[in-house]
């Protein structure tokens, strides 16, 4: 009826008050602190993050992140001449390094994992996907880029037990900027993305932007997506999605706890990435996962 008070929204802020003051779960994991790709993996799949943080396994290194994690290096040593210089290292002077950099990145993940890189193709095709995207990236992104800070590490404290810390790529006066990499250009965020999102920018309360850079295996073509190319790929929250996204957050460390008092640091805690399109082909547990056990 018209003439009564709607006070849905009271209910609403009452309960915010609510959840914002109620005491969180007692605190019993080993860690000390999460990271964004930590509570990411949690949120995907308990039982992945039991195995890799409880249980301390180690993923074999596959040939995706591998070229991401050479990508970064060569753009972390652009940008971070860049801040005083206001230019751009040369193109060929860049690709040298990043040719010379790729086998140590290989080598380093291999020692870490103790397990040779998966590759999908070969280290010599992966390398020249990388040195491809990071061609594409230096030509049509980077001119356009001051940065003010390159690989800042970081720790915000969002009300959990622990600080949230992590580390990223570029910082400018206007935004925070990650930098991407894979087979698939993405114009949207992924569930992932957004949790790094929410806490770059509460430490730097600036919004955060995604660059997803991309190169085929079977074609020599690069794709890149940037804030121009999608405005999706710039995430700023209202404030009040600040808080939201807080309260998930620390709802996400609550379970972790929830979980290892009633199941335990050995038993299979919940086999969520079953219940995900993707999460289960790229997890290095899935071997001896109860989720794919035939009998």
């Amino acid at each position: 009826m018209s003439g009564l008070l709607d006070i849905s929204g009271y209910i609403g802020m009452a309960v915010d008050r609510e959840l914002d003051a109620r005491e969180p779960a007692p605190w019993n994991l080993p860690i000390r602190h999460w990271s964004p790709s930590s509570l990411a993996m949690f949120q995907r799949c308990p039982r992945q993050w039991q195995e890799r943080y409880l249980h301390g396994r180690k993923e074999r290194p596959a040939e995706a992140p591998v070229i991401g994690i050479g990508l970064h290096h060569a753009a972390e040593v652009n940008f971070k001449q860049k801040i005083d210089s206001h230019e751009d290292i040369p193109l060929a002077t860049l690709l040298d390094y990043y040719n010379s950099a790729f086998p140590v990145v290989v080598d380093q993940e291999q020692e870490k994992a103790g397990e040779e890189v998966a590759w999908d193709t070969s280290a010599e095709k992966a390398q020249k996907r990388g040195e491809l995207m990071l061609a594409g990236y230096q030509n049509t992104v980077a001119p356009r880029i001051q940065p003010t800070d390159v690989e800042l590490n970081i720790s915000v404290d969002l009300g959990l037990p622990v600080p949230v810390e992590g580390r990223f790529d570029v910082e400018r006066d206007e935004t925070v900027i990650d930098i991407k990499s894979g087979k698939q250009a993405q114009r949207k965020p992924k569930e992932a993305w957004r949790i790094q999102a929410a806490v770059y920018g509460e430490a730097r309360q600036r919004p955060v932007e995604f660059h997803s850079v991309s190169a085929s295996p079977s074609r020599n073509t690069v794709t890149i997506i940037t804030p121009l190319e999608s405005e999706d790929m710039l995430v700023q929250p209202s404030p009040a999605q600040r808080a939201s996204q807080s309260r998930t957050l620390r709802a996400l460390s609550d379970y972790a706890c929830f979980l290892m008092a009633t199941v335990g640091p050995d038993d299979p805690w919940p086999t969520m990435g079953v219940f995900h399109s993707w999460a289960c082909e790229y997890c290095g547990f899935r071997g001896d996962c109860p989720a794919w056990r035939q009998a």
